[in-house]
């Protein structure tokens, strides 16, 4: 298991269909997104426990919030030859995913000691092995988002109702921790990814006449983002229910 900073250099490329996708955003490298994300401060220090498969699928939402995100980590789990990982931030560790017994998060636990926020990112069978195996999750308290509205993902299917894309679970669990403007903000950067997904998934084009293999704009800091499964057959695992 590895500490990955954000873009790491070794990340593989991520390909969908044969079309090079941003390492940062999974999307078309035309249509890549990272240019016009907010890079959001927030007091939350958000640790993905991303499963190693995840890294190469274009449909991955994790990668958005380490995009998103000032402070936020990518862990990388189920190497071969997993490599030591730095200690964790320094904060009250709570494990986001709907474990029996798991409480709901609230707005009182933004307040005093900083959050530090565990977040399994990768299909529902992945992310259980990651809150019962994890190191990083041992001694962590498992909280669990309340009832709320249905996902907007739609790019995966749910392995339950109620499940929800790793952002979408992050946005909304910020939304307690640091309030709803951040989870807004995270919403809209999200809305506009999966409506450039969706399209270039149907129609291999963003919008009429502009084919997904166009011209590049931006650098590598305006890559975007891949494609990639967040959780389970194509839609993050958390939820408010159980697992």
């Amino acid at each position: 298991m590895t500490f990955i900073p954000l873009q790491p250099p070794d990340l593989p490329p991520i390909r969908a269909r044969g079309t090079p996708r941003c390492r940062g955003c999974g999307l078309p490298r035309a249509m890549c997104l990272c240019g016009a994300l907010p890079r959001l401060p927030v007091r939350t220090r958000v640790v993905l426990l991303t499963h190693r498969i995840e890294r190469t699928r274009s449909t991955n939402t994790g990668r958005l919030v380490a995009r998103l995100l000032e402070g936020a980590e990518v862990r990388v789990r189920g190497e071969i030859e997993p490599r030591p990982r730095p200690p964790l931030p320094e904060g009250r560790r709570l494990m986001l995913f709907p474990s029996p017994g798991a409480r709901a998060l609230s707005p009182e636990d933004g307040r005093g000691e900083p959050v530090v926020l565990l977040v399994p990112d990768g299909n529902w069978n992945q992310a259980r092995r990651a809150f019962h195996r994890d190191p990083d999750a041992r001694g962590a308290e498992p909280v669990t988002l309340p009832e709320g509205a249905p996902s907007r993902y739609g790019l995966r299917r749910a392995p339950h109702e109620g499940a929800l894309s790793t952002l979408e679970a992050v946005a909304r669990a910020l939304g307690l921790l640091e309030g709803a403007a951040v989870e807004r903000r995270m919403m809209e950067a999200f809305d506009v990814w999966v409506h450039r997904a969706t399209c270039v998934r149907l129609t291999g084009k963003l919008e009429e006449g502009e084919a997904a293999g166009g011209e590049e704009y931006g650098g590598e800091e305006d890559a975007g983002e891949e494609e990639g499964d967040d959780a389970v057959q194509g839609r993050d695992l958390h939820g408010s229910g159980g697992p």
